[in-house]
Formats: C-alpha cells, sequence, structure tokens
C-alpha cells in the first residue's frame, strides 16, 4: 500500500516574495530600534554621545550591522532629530485642540516651560542637549532641523495672537526661541532657584496678555480691599 504523507505549511518553502517580504520588516524593525536608540541617547547626553557603537549597543546590535541602514553618523544625527522633533510637536500640541488664541498659546507655553519638563531631559524635547551642536551640524542635519522648526512655527502662527507691530508669525518666532533658550539655560542651573524663576520669567515675558489680565485684576474694585484687609 502507498503511503500518503501531508506537508505542513511550515515545511513548505517561503515564496521568494514572502522572504523579501520578511526580510524589509526586520530592517525596517531594526531601523526604528537604532532610531529610538539614538533619540534616548541625544535627548540626555546630546548628539556626540549618540556614537555609532554606544548607539548600535543601546539597540542591541552589532556595529557592522549600522551601515546597512546608514551611510554616516551624519545620516543618522538627521534622521534622530527629525524624529526627535516629530515626537516632540506630537506630545508638545497633543490635548490642546479643545483651545484657540491666547488660551492655546497660554497652554502650549506653560506646557513647555514646566519645572517637570526642565527636571526630564530624556523624555523631553531633544533641543536642549543638542542645540549647541547643531549650530556645527552639516547643512543636511541642519535643514532636518529647519523643517522640523517650521512646523512647530506654522502651528504657533496659527494660534498666536498678533501683537502691536508684531505679526503673528514673527511672535510665534520669537516665543519659540524664548520657549527653548529658556528651558535650556533652566536645565543648565537646575538645582538653583535661579532656575525656577527663569522658567517663571520666561512664561510671563511670552504671555503679556495674561500679565495684563492679572494685573487688572489685582486692581480691580473689591480684591484691592479683600488684600489689604487680610
Amino acid at each position: 500500500m502507498a503511503r500518503t504523507t501531508q506537508r505542513h505549511a511550515s515545511d513548505v518553502p517561503a515564496s521568494p516574495a514572502r522572504l523579501g517580504g520578511r526580510r524589509k520588516a526586520l530592517k525596517a524593525e531594526t531601523h526604528e530600534r537604532i532610531i529610538a536608540s539614538a533619540g534616548r541617547l541625544a535627548r540626555r547626553a546630546g548628539l556626540t554621545a549618540a556614537s555609532v557603537p554606544r548607539v548600535m549597543r543601546g539597540a542591541g546590535l552589532t556595529v557592522g550591522g549600522f551601515y546597512a541602514h546608514f551611510r554616516s553618523k551624519r545620516a543618522m544625527d538627521a534622521a534622530v532629530i527629525a524624529r526627535a522633533m516629530q515626537e516632540v510637536r506630537e506630545q508638545w500640541f497633543d490635548g490642546l485642540e479643545s483651545s484657540e488664541g491666547i488660551d492655546w498659546l497660554a497652554r502650549a507655553v506653560k506646557r513647555y516651560l514646566r519645572a517637570s519638563h526642565r527636571d526630564r531631559p530624556g523624555g523631553g524635547c531633544v533641543l536642549p542637549s543638542t542645540i549647541s551642536e547643531l549650530t556645527r551640524a552639516d547643512r543636511v542635519t541642519r535643514a532636518a532641523l529647519a523643517e522640523a522648526l517650521e512646523e512647530v512655527v506654522c502651528e504657533f502662527t496659527e494660534h498666536t495672537p498678533e501683537l502691536r507691530d508684531t505679526t503673528a508669525r514673527e511672535r510665534a518666532l520669537a516665543t519659540l526661541a524664548l520657549c527653548i533658550g529658556g528651558l535650556t539655560a533652566a536645565r543648565a542651573l537646575r538645582g538653583h532657584p535661579l532656575s525656577d524663576e527663569l522658567l517663571r520669567a520666561c512664561v510671563k515675558w511670552a504671555l503679556p496678555e495674561a500679565s495684563a489680565r492679572l494685573s487688572k485684576s489685582r486692581r480691580a474694585p473689591g480684591r484691592a480691599s479683600e488684600e489689604t484687609s487680610g
């Protein structure tokens, strides 16, 4: 009697198309691990600290596999800045859809310049730890930064009220510079009382309408008498 054999699906050789799809998926997954590792290092200690050996070690990979994903360290830096800034935008503006105008701007500024953001460099904005290096970066990396910042500026401009002799875009640009510079300085001064003072001053300067509103409420009838009687 002839024997019949059954072949399991696992015994059937994969087609070239299926093998190619698996390789692409594996390469994409590995690529993401490299970007994530480099981003963590860059946030904590800057782009220089995100060296190829440290990045690959953090991703659980060997150094030899790096060049299958990037032509150079500079190419990786550009990709890291682009991805990190995308994540910054998502975290920064998440949940602000219900606000508009000065209320949107106030929430955005206060969210970025809060003490918890200053004290958590590993999970916050990548720019305070990399901005000095980016001034010396190659053209491609600086172009990635410019593109990412332009998206942030456009979002700010859409919600930022104009001031006298200042367009919404000009104010958005200045506010963004104040946020990045203020957080960078506050992190450098972390642990010193000046750090908290600097954060509060930057918020106040970025939101003159809020300061004016508070000043007006303090001058309102009844409030002054209430304060003096206390």
